[in-house]
């Protein structure tokens, strides 16, 4: 399924059609994988899969973009890879902070899973705030 996917991703670079089918084949072979070899445990590298996915769409869904002959400002490009380079960064912490809460046991509580998500989510903005000063 994997190849067949791969093919369909060549195919849509290729005449500009079907993206959509070869990324959601993309994403259920790698549910039908999890769901195989990970039966009741988190998988670990989902979220890399997902941003992987999500830049594979993105940097596509730009390739059909620069086919058509339209001259535009080169800061443009620089705006747009570094929109596509935070949306990718963002989907990785939530995605990951998903991924670690639900790794959590839940002997522990939900009051404790809730602050220490809320902890996880403080530090990285609290990280990010201190980057920008």
């Amino acid at each position: 399924m994997a190849g067949v996917g791969a093919l369909l991703l060549a195919v849509a670079l290729a005449y500009g059609r079907g993206l959509g089918a070869a990324l959601w084949l993309g994403g259920a072979t790698y549910v039908a994988f999890v769901v195989v070899h990970f039966e009741h445990r988190v998988d670990a590298t989902a979220p890399l899969v997902a941003v992987l996915l999500l830049l594979c769409g993105e940097l596509s869904a730009w390739s059909f973009d620069e086919r058509w002959q339209v001259r535009a400002d080169a800061a443009l490009a620089w705006r747009r890879g570094a929109a596509v380079g935070a949306l990718a960064l963002a989907g990785l912490a939530a995605s990951a902070l998903v991924v670690a809460v639900s790794a959590v046991p839940a002997n522990h509580g939900l009051a404790w899973t809730v602050a220490g998500a809320a902890a996880a989510v403080g530090a990285a903005g609290t990280g990010i705030w201190v980057a920008r000063r």
